[in-house]
């Protein structure tokens, strides 16, 4: 029996003892134990020195001047740029201020000019009316005749003689004309006969001759007033515009009978359209309502 107790002795002691792994990590804390100890007593040894603060004091310093220096050189950078600003701001401000005096004089110019031009322009057209009422006054004592069949050594004033006297029942001769002649080339594309211009000596033949001239009516002959160019194209102007009813001559001035509205005097030179608003704003109202009277009475 003391023998079995000694066994149990012996195994118990042994199991009491710690394993190699154990050991080694008790050694190894120790030893991390130390070394943060040691850690520790120099950091709190240099938290408690001045030459930390001294040594953080200088990085501030040297820091805050660094930053210093450099927010002095952006500043100064920025100064000067605004400076340049200013002064390409001014120049800029003086060129528009000079531009605006250039444009403004141009435009004075421009108006002066413009004023000239339009004072120019009456004076031509006033010149240009003269020289056509002048050219006009000389062919007051003619006429053109229009669809006169032509002849191979036709002689036009026999001809024209014999249609004034058979058709108009005037008392015409050679006598009583002082030029006679066709005017325009040959069209042998239309084959239409060539107008014949007849300028008389006595002006009141020539006005018998437009007063009676309806009565060639059914012939394909027509008497028309010997206008110059220019107002042959204003009458032909007047006549085909959309406002004008009817248009003609009578002796070398020229009328119009607008639509709807009131006869007008045409001129060359002048605008068509501006005569014709005119005669409209100025017509006067219809007279309507029961107690009107007929033209003359009251």
């Amino acid at each position: 029996m003391s023998q079995k107790r000694k066994t149990q002795s012996s195994s118990s002691t042994s199991s009491a003892e710690p394993s190699p792994v154990l050991k080694m990590a008790a050694r190894k804390m120790t030893d991390t134990t130390e070394q943060f100890t040691v850690i520790m007593n120099r950091l709190e040894n240099l938290f408690k020195g001045d030459d930390f603060n001294k040594a953080v004091s200088v990085i501030v310093e040297t820091v805050v001047e660094k930053l210093s220096q450099s927010f002095k050189q952006e500043l100064n950078k920025l100064s000067k740029r605004i400076d340049e600003l200013q002064g390409e701001l001014h120049d800029t401000k003086l060129d528009n201020e000079r531009l605006t005096d250039e444009l403004q004089s141009a435009k004075d110019e421009v108006g002066k000019s413009i004023g000239e031009n339009s004072a120019l322009r009456n004076d031509i057209n006033t010149a240009l009316k003269k020289a056509n009422d002048n050219e006009q006054y000389t062919r007051l004592d003619s006429i053109r005749i229009y669809g006169i069949a032509e002849a191979q050594d036709e002689s036009c004033i026999d001809r024209v003689c014999e249609i004034l006297r058979d058709n108009l029942k005037l008392t015409v001769s050679p006598t009583d004309i002082n030029k006679i002649h066709r005017i325009e080339q040959r069209n042998p594309k239309t084959g239409r006969p060539r107008p014949i211009i007849v300028k008389f000596f006595a002006h009141d033949l020539k006005r018998e001759c437009i007063m009676n001239r309806k009565k060639l009516k059914s012939t394909g002959i027509v008497i028309t007033e010997d206008l110059t160019q220019i107002n042959y194209a204003t009458l032909n102007r007047a006549f085909n515009h959309d406002l004008v009813d009817s248009a003609w001559s009578v002796g070398g001035k020229l009328f119009a009978k607008i639509k709807d509205g009131p006869k007008i005097r045409v001129f060359p030179y002048e605008d068509l359209n501006e005569s014709i608003s005119r005669a409209l704003k100025a017509k006067p109202p219809p007279v309507t309502g029961a107690n009107t009277t007929p033209l003359g009475r009251r």
